[in-house]
C-alpha cells in the first residue's frame, strides 16, 4: 500500500530532469526550521471597495479554498477618498451641531467580517483622518515621491482622534470578540516618507497617541509602523521608539510589536526610461540584509517581528501595460516565479542570518476582474472573468508546500534554479523553479536539473505527481 506521498512542484519556463551539472539533494531527515507561510498576505489602495464586489467575494472565497492568504490589508479605514473612478473607504465620523462625535463603522464591519468569514485576518490602517478631523491650513504638505496624495499632518484635535481610535478598536472587539481581534495587527497611517523633516516629529506623536488608543482598549492587541519604504526614514522612528520621549507618558521609549516596511522591484515612475530597470529578488535581499545592520543598532528590538508589508515588481498598481510595455511582467509567469525566487530568498536570508520575515504581503486584489478587461498589467491578483493571474496561481502553488522545511544542498551555484523542500507525516514536497530576472519574456532553450531524495525509508512506498506552471501549463496568460 502506498503510505506517502511526494508532490514535485515545477515552475518555470523550460525544464528536464535528470543531470549532474544541476544537481540538488534533499536530506529528508534534517528539519531546518519550520514553513511559516509568511507569504500569505495581500492588500489593495482599493480593498474597502473591490472585497464587497462580486469578483472581490469570488477572490476571498477562493482563497480560503485553497488556502492562499491570510491576511489583508488596505489603505482609507477612516475615510472617504475616490481616485481612478474608484470611491476608497468611508467617512466613518462626523459631528453634531454641539461637535460631540458620531461613529460609523458600519462599511468596515462589512469588509472585516467578509474576510474573517473566509478566514482572512485584517491588518487594521488607522488611517487617513475623516474629513472632520483633518488640518486644512495652506502650509500642510501632501504626498510622497511615489504619487501617493494624502495630507502629511496630524489631526486638528488630538483627544477627538484618540478617542475615534478607541472607538474603533472597541468596535471591532464588540464586533468579532477579543480572542479574534488579538490575531489582527494594527497600524497607523501608510508610508509616512513624504512629511517634511522638521514635521516628523508630528508623525511620532501620532504613533505615540495611536499605541496608547489602541492597547488601552486591550493591553495584548498587536502595534506597530511605520510602514515606509525609506531607511532615511525608519532608523529616526526607531530611534524615537527605543530613546525618545513618549508624547503620551512622557517616559522613554514606545512599544512596538511589528516593524513595517514597503520594498518594489522599481518605482513605477521609472517605466519606459533609460536606462532600463529590471525588477530583481536580489534588490529585496539586499534591501533586507540593509535592514538587519541597522536593526542589530537596537538590541532591544531583537525578535520583534518584520513585516514587508507592501511588495510587488513594480509600484504605481494602477498603470497598465498599454501604456508601460514592461509590465508585462504583471500578467505572466514571470510574477510567479519572481514570487518563488523571493520566498527562496527570504528562507535563506532566515536559516543564514537569522533574521525572519514575519509577514511578505503583495499589493494587488481584484481591480482587473471588476473592469472586465483581460490582463492590463495592472498589481492584480485576478483578471477579467475571475481568472487568476499567474501571480495567484503561484500563491495557491505555495500553498501545498507542508509544515516543516527540510536540508537542500545545492551542488551549483546558479542564480536561476532553486529548490524549497517541505514535509509533513504523509507528504513531501518539493517547490522547484528555474527563473532569471534578467531574461525578461522571452525565454528559450532548457536547463536539466538532477533531484537526489535522501533519508527516505527504504521500505516505504511512494507515489510521485508533479504540477507545472510554464508556458503550457496552468499558464492562463500564455495558455
Amino acid at each position: 500500500m502506498i503510505k506517502y506521498h511526494i508532490t514535485l512542484l515545477i515552475l518555470l519556463p523550460f525544464f528536464q530532469v535528470l543531470s549532474q551539472e544541476n544537481r540538488f539533494e534533499v536530506k529528508t531527515n534534517i528539519v531546518v526550521g519550520k514553513n511559516t507561510e509568511f507569504w500569505k498576505a495581500a492588500g489593495s489602495d482599493h480593498l474597502f471597495y473591490h472585497s464587497l464586489k462580486p469578483a472581490g467575494q469570488y477572490l476571498l472565497k477562493r482563497m480560503k479554498a485553497t488556502n492562499s492568504h491570510h491576511y489583508l490589508r488596505s489603505h482609507h479605514t477612516f475615510n472617504k477618498d475616490i481616485k481612478h473612478g474608484v470611491i476608497r473607504g468611508q467617512n466613518v465620523y462626523s459631528e453634531d451641531r454641539n461637535g460631540n462625535p458620531i461613529y460609523n463603522f458600519s462599511n468596515v464591519n462589512e469588509v472585516f467580517k467578509s474576510y474573517v468569514k473566509n478566514g482572512i485576518k485584517p491588518i487594521v490602517e488607522y488611517d487617513y483622518f475623516p474629513e472632520a478631523l483633518t488640518r486644512i491650513e495652506d502650509d500642510v504638505s501632501r504626498g510622497n515621491d511615489e504619487g501617493m496624495s494624502m495630507i502629511n499632518s496630524g489631526p486638528n484635535n488630538w483627544k477627538k482622534w484618540s478617542d475615534l481610535m478607541k472607538a474603533a478598536t472597541q468596535n471591532f472587539i464588540d464586533e468579532f470578540g477579543i480572542e479574534e481581534v488579538r490575531s489582527w495587527y494594527f497600524e497607523v497611517w501608510n508610508e509616512p516618507d513624504g512629511w517634511p523633516e522638521e514635521q516628523w516629529y508630528v508623525f511620532y506623536k501620532m504613533y505615540d497617541v495611536f499605541v496608547d488608543a489602541v492597547t488601552s482598549v486591550d493591553s495584548r492587541l498587536r502595534v506597530g509602523g511605520p510602514a515606509c519604504y525609506h531607511e532615511y526614514f525608519l532608523k529616526p522612528f526607531l530611534n524615537h521608539v527605543v530613546n525618545g520621549t513618549n508624547y503620551v507618558t512622557g517616559k522613554k521609549g514606545s512599544r512596538i510589536d511589528f516593524i513595517s516596511y514597503h520594498i518594489y522591484g522599481l518605482s513605477g515612475k521609472w517605466l519606459n526610461n533609460e536606462p532600463h530597470i529590471q525588477p530583481q529578488v536580489q534588490r529585496f535581499s539586499q534591501s533586507i540584509l540593509w535592514l538587519k545592520r541597522l536593526l542589530k543598532s537596537y538590541p532591544s528590538l531583537k525578535g520583534t517581528e518584520f513585516h514587508l508589508n507592501e511588495w510587488g515588481l513594480s509600484s504605481n498598481y494602477y498603470r497598465t501595460v498599454s501604456e508601460y510595455p514592461d509590465l508585462e511582467y504583471r500578467n505572466s509567469i514571470s510574477s510567479a516565479l519572481f514570487l518563488f525566487k523571493l520566498v527562496d530568498a527570504l528562507y535563506q536570508i532566515e536559516d543564514y542570518y537569522n533574521f525572519p520575515t514575519s509577514m511578505l504581503l503583495y499589493w494587488g486584489f481584484s481591480w482587473e476582474a471588476d473592469e472586465d478587461d483581460f490582463f492590463k498589467g495592472k498589481r492584480e491578483l485576478l483578471t477579467a472573468g475571475n481568472t487568476p493571474k499567474p501571480i495567484q496561481t503561484g500563491f495557491e502553488m505555495l500553498a501545498k508546500l507542508q509544515p516543516e522545511r527540510i536540508k537542500v544542498v545545492k551542488y551549483k551555484k546558479v542564480s536561476r534554479l532553486g529548490l524549497i523542500a517541505t514535509q509533513s507525516e504523509e507528504k513531501i514536497v518539493l517547490l522547484v523553479y528555474n527563473y532569471e530576472e534578467s531574461d525578461g519574456e522571452q525565454v528559450t532553450g532548457n536547463d536539466i536539473i538532477n533531484i537526489q531524495l535522501s533519508g527516505l525509508n527504504e521500505k516505504q512506498d511512494y507515489r510521485v505527481e508533479s504540477i507545472q506552471l510554464d508556458s503550457e501549463n496552468n499558464n492562463t496568460y500564455q495558455t
